[in-house]
C-alpha cells in the first residue's frame, strides 16, 4: 500500500478521525475536570558550609555531598514522619504521609530537597517545613560524638576570641602612650608575643571547627503554599487525548483498509480480474422516495458528465470488436446490488441515442427490474415468448419515449428460470431479437448467485461484468470470471460502477441524482414509479 492510497484512505475517512479526535478530547477534559487536584511544595536544605565558608575544601564538599543522601533517606523514615504529624495535626498514618513525600539529594551539589504533595497547598507546605526542620533536629544524633567535639570547640573558640580581643585592648593602650617606661615596653614585647599565640590558636580552633561542619544542616528555602495544582494538567491530557484518538483512528481505518479485500478502483478491477476496465461509473447520492425514472441519467440529462461516461463505455464495447460487431450483449455482475440492471439501461439509452435499433431484454427471470424502471407493464415479456415458437415478440417489446430503443421485460416468473434460459426457445429467440435489431443488451442475474448468467454468455457475442467499487471482493469477482470462462463467454471487460466521486461533489449540471444502492438483487429496485420518460431527455 503506497503512501499516496494511504493519504487518499485517511481523506475520504476524515469525518471519522475529526470524530475520534474530538471524542478523546472531550473524555480527557470531563476525566481531568473531576480528579482531585494536587499541590507541590518544596523545603531546601543544604549540607555543611559550602556557601558560608571562606576558604571551602573540596573533601569537605566531597563528605558533604555523599552525606546529603544520607540525610535524604533519614528525612522519610518512620520516626520523622511521626513527629510531623504529631507537630502539625495530621490524620494521616506514616505509612500514608510517606507517599507523599519524596527527598531528593542533588548528584552535583550539597543541596537537599524535601518534596511534599498534597490536595491543600497550605498542608504541604507546612509539612515540607516541618519535616525540614525535624531532619535538623535529629541531624546532631545523626553526626554521633561530632556534636560534643563540635560544642567544645566552639566553646574554646569563644574564649580564644576573648583572650585575643582583651590582649589587643591592652596592646592598643600601651602604644598609644607618648613616652613608655621600660617596664610598659617590656609588657607590650610581652602582650605581642601573647597575641600571637592566640591567633594561632584561633586560627588552629577555626580549621577544626571547619571539619567538624561539614555535617551540619541549613534550611536555606523554606516552602511556601503553592499556588496552582501540578495536576490534573488539563491542557496536556486533552491534548494526549487528542493525540491518542488520531492516532486509533487512523490506525484502525489503516487496518481495516489493509485487511478490506474490495475492488475500489479500476486499477484493483483489471490486476483481479485479467480484465481491461472499460468503464468507470460514479456513485451519485440518491434521495429516499425519489421516482425511479431518475435512474435513467442518460436519458433525462444527456448532456451531463456521468452520461459520458456511459458513453465512453458505448466507444469502448464498439472498439471491443471491430472485424465482427457486437450484435448481442450480457450484462452481468458477480454479486447482487453491484449496479447492473442500472448500467444496461443507461447503456441501451446511449447506444440507442448513437442511432442504434436497441432492445434492452430482462433476463433476469427471478428478481426483475427493468419493467419498474422503464415504468411498463410486466404481464407478458420474455417468458411469454419463449413458451411457444410461433410466438411474435414483436407484440410484446415495449417502446420508450428514447428513439430507437425497445424493451422487453420478462413476463411471468417461471419456476425454472435455468432450464428457460438454457432451452434450445432461448437461443432461437435471441437468433430473432437479432434479426430485428442492431443490438440487444440482455440484463441476467448475478454470476454468483444462479447459472443463468454463465448459460446466456455461452451464447451471446459479448459480455460485461459491473463491479460495485467498495462491495464487491476479490475472491467473489475472481470466481465471476472463471464462472463464465468455463462457459466459453467471451467477456470484453469490467465495468467499475459506484466509484466514490473524488471531490466529493455532484456530477454538475441541473440534475438529481439517482439512489446509491439497489435493493435486494443486482439493480432492482421496489416498486413502479408511474412517471415516463418524456421524448427527447426531457427532465420532468
Amino acid at each position: 500500500m503506497d503512501l499516496r492510497r494511504l493519504l487518499v484512505i485517511v481523506r475520504a475517512r476524515l469525518l471519522i478521525v475529526a470524530a475520534c479526535v474530538a471524542i478523546g478530547a472531550g473524555v480527557t477534559f470531563l476525566i481531568s475536570i473531576n480528579l482531585a487536584k494536587v499541590y507541590e511544595a518544596q523545603a531546601t536544605l543544604i549540607v555543611g558550609q559550602s556557601l558560608s565558608g571562606v576558604s571551602p575544601d573540596y573533601n569537605q564538599l566531597l563528605v558533604s555531598q555523599r552525606l546529603s543522601s544520607t540525610y535524604a533517606s533519614v528525612a522519610t523514615t518512620r520516626p520523622n514522619l511521626d513527629v510531623v504529624i504529631g507537630k502539625l495535626g495530621l490524620a494521616e498514618t506514616a505509612t500514608d504521609l510517606a507517599k507523599q513525600v519524596h527527598a531528593d539529594a542533588a548528584l552535583d551539589s550539597t543541596l537537599l530537597t524535601i518534596t511534599v504533595q498534597s490536595s491543600d497547598p497550605d498542608q504541604a507546605a507546612a509539612i515540607a517545613n516541618a519535616l525540614a526542620l525535624q531532619l535538623i533536629a535529629v541531624s546532631p544524633e545523626i553526626q554521633g560524638q561530632q556534636a560534643g567535639i563540635q560544642d567544645s570547640i566552639a566553646a574554646d573558640l569563644r574564649s580564644t576570641r576573648a583572650q585575643i580581643d582583651a590582649t589587643q585592648a591592652e596592646v592598643n593602650g600601651l602604644t598609644a602612650l607618648t613616652e613608655p617606661t621600660a617596664e610598659q615596653g617590656a609588657l607590650l614585647a610581652t602582650l605581642d608575643a601573647r597575641l600571637v599565640t592566640l591567633r594561632a590558636t584561633y586560627a588552629s580552633l577555626v580549621s577544626s571547627s571547619s571539619g567538624s561542619v561539614t555535617t551540619q544542616l541549613t534550611l536555606i528555602e523554606p516552602a511556601v503554599p503553592p499556588l496552582a495544582p501540578i495536576s490534573p494538567r488539563v491542557l496536556l491530557n486533552v491534548l494526549i487525548g487528542a493525540l491518542l484518538g488520531l492516532f486509533l483512528s487512523a490506525g484502525l481505518i489503516l487496518v481495516k483498509a489493509r485487511l478490506d479485500d474490495t475492488v475500489k478502483t479500476p486499477e484493483d478491477a483489471e490486476r483481479t480480474m485479467g480484465l481491461p476496465a472499460i468503464g468507470v461509473i460514479t456513485r451519485m447520492a440518491g434521495e429516499p422516495g425519489r421516482s425511479e425514472i431518475y435512474r435513467l441519467v442518460a436519458l433525462l440529462y444527456p448532456r451531463s458528465p456521468v452520461t459520458e461516461t456511459y458513453r465512453t463505455l458505448r466507444t469502448n464495447i464498439e472498439f471491443a470488436s471491430v472485424d465482427e460487431p457486437i450484435r448481442t450483449l450480457l450484462i452481468t455482475s458477480s454479486s447482487p446490488g453491484e449496479g447492473k440492471t442500472i448500467t444496461s439501461a443507461n447503456l441501451a439509452v446511449v447506444f440507442a441515442q448513437a442511432g442504434r435499433r436497441v432492445l434492452l431484454v430482462d433476463a433476469d427471470l427471478r428478481r426483475p427490474g427493468l419493467h419498474r424502471l422503464f415504468d411498463v407493464p410486466n404481464t407478458h415479456g420474455l417468458t411469454t415468448v419463449l413458451r411457444a415458437d410461433d410466438v411474435d415478440f414483436l407484440l410484446y417489446a415495449r417502446a420508450t419515449e428514447q428513439e430507437n430503443l425497445w424493451i422487453l421485460p420478462t413476463g411471468p416468473l417461471p419456476a425454472d428460470p435455468a432450464e428457460l434460459v438454457g432451452s434450445r426457445r432461448m437461443t432461437t429467440a435471441v437468433d430473432r431479437f437479432k434479426s430485428a435489431y442492431d443490438l440487444v443488451i440482455v440484463d441476467s442475474p448475478p454470476v454468483q448467485s444462479v447459472a443463468d448468467s454463465a448459460i446466456l454468455s455461452s451464447f451471446l457475442d459479448a459480455t460485461v461484468i459491473v463491479i460495485g467499487a467498495g462491495k464487491a471482493r476479490r475472491a467473489t469477482v475472481q470466481l465471476a470470471r472463471e464462472s463464465l470462462d468455463r462457459a466459453g463467454a467471451r467477456i470484453v471487460g469490467v465495468v467499475l460502477n459506484l466509484l466514490s466521486d473524488p471531490a466529493g461533489v455532484a456530477y454538475g449540471g441541473n440534475y438529481p441524482s439517482y439512489p446509491e444502492e439497489e435493493t435486494a438483487h443486482g439493480g432492482e429496485t421496489a416498486g413502479g414509479s408511474g412517471v415516463r420518460p418524456s421524448a427527447g431527455g426531457s427532465t420532468h
